[in-house]
């Protein structure tokens, strides 16, 4: 949830129009656009409608962080719903993660979505029709990661199968050499995976 979405909130909860909400303080079409995300507000006229709307800022941030925990804990929920439906070949729970996610209001939802679809792609048989779109899209998105990172090594390694042979090679040669000689142990398993 963002300050907007929850100053929103709050004064719908007041039943207060936007212009009785900010009050002079910002005005009324500014006020409008930071509840849509379209402007950011100030730190000080944010305390400021706050305090005129008797709105205790404790409250008001810790609302705001619980939102962004909770979204935090789902998300890593849902990773790890999907790799275990995965993993026990479960396409139709997938297929409900899937269903989920598209209901829900995670930030990046497309992304999720993405890669929920390389999973139910990765679990498709040879007699089964590939979405090549699904590929595709994998495909562009880690090409389009400028720099060999952890998260482009992951990518890569959960639909290595939907490259080319060459795509293959050229990338797993510049994840070895940047990850081989590194601390990070993370890193260092799936360099040793590619070299395998």
């Amino acid at each position: 949830m963002t300050i907007g979405e929850l100053l929103k909130e709050y004064r719908q909860k007041k039943g207060l129009t936007q212009k009785q909400f900010a009050d002079g303080i910002v005005s009324t079409s500014y006020y409008s656009k930071v509840e849509k995300n379209e402007h950011r507000i100030t730190v000080e006229d944010l305390v400021k409608i706050l305090e005129h709307n008797d709105i205790a800022m404790w409250t008001f941030f810790r609302r705001l962080s619980l939102k962004g925990d909770f979204q935090h804990e789902y998300i890593i929920k849902l990773e790890n719903d999907v790799l275990d439906a995965y993993y026990h070949s479960n396409k139709n729970r997938i297929e409900e993660i899937r269903q989920e996610v598209e209901k829900s209001t995670v930030p990046n939802k497309d992304e999720y979505l993405l890669l929920i679809d390389g999973w139910l792609e990765n679990l498709k048989t040879e007699d089964e029709e590939p979405n090549l779109e699904v590929r595709k899209a994998l495909k562009d998105k880690i090409f389009n990661i400028p720099d060999i990172t952890k998260e482009k090594l992951n990518l890569f390694c959960n639909f290595m199968e939907f490259y080319d042979l060459e795509s293959n090679v050229m990338i797993t040669k510049n994840a070895i050499d940047k990850f081989i000689d590194s601390n990070d142990t993370e890193s260092q398993k799936l360099s040793n995976f590619l070299c395998k």
